[in-house]
């Protein structure tokens, strides 16, 4: 496999088959990549707040707990908001994911 760049195309050549992307496609596809990283980082920061807000209000803070209550405490709402991230990372990345040639040919013949 052999790539090169010349005139605004990036040319991947494999057993004597040239494929040619465009850079408006490769900037594209880096910014699809971006966009999906802030929603889920906004996903996260919100159900970070709801949560931890739902906590603060059905119970208040507790006082005169032990040091492992309120590891427990506070890190309940980061571990359920992650989570619910990671789904949302996985809903995002896979079921809504336009498969596009350059991603195909990597995966065809690259064994990672």
């Amino acid at each position: 496999m052999h790539w090169y760049y010349t005139e605004g195309h990036l040319t991947i050549k494999i057993d004597d088959e040239e494929h040619k992307f465009s850079l408006e496609e490769l900037i594209s596809n880096s910014l699809v990549y971006k966009e999906r990283r802030k929603k889920v980082f906004k996903i996260f920061i919100i159900f970070l707040l709801l949560i931890g807000g739902l906590q603060y209000i059905g119970g208040g803070m507790p006082v005169d707990k032990d040091i492992y209550f309120y590891i427990g405490y506070i890190s309940t709402p980061i571990i359920l908001a992650s989570l619910f991230s990671f789904v949302s990372h996985l809903y995002l990345r896979y079921v809504k994911k336009q498969e596009n040639d350059l991603d195909s040919i990597f995966k065809e013949n690259i064994n990672i």
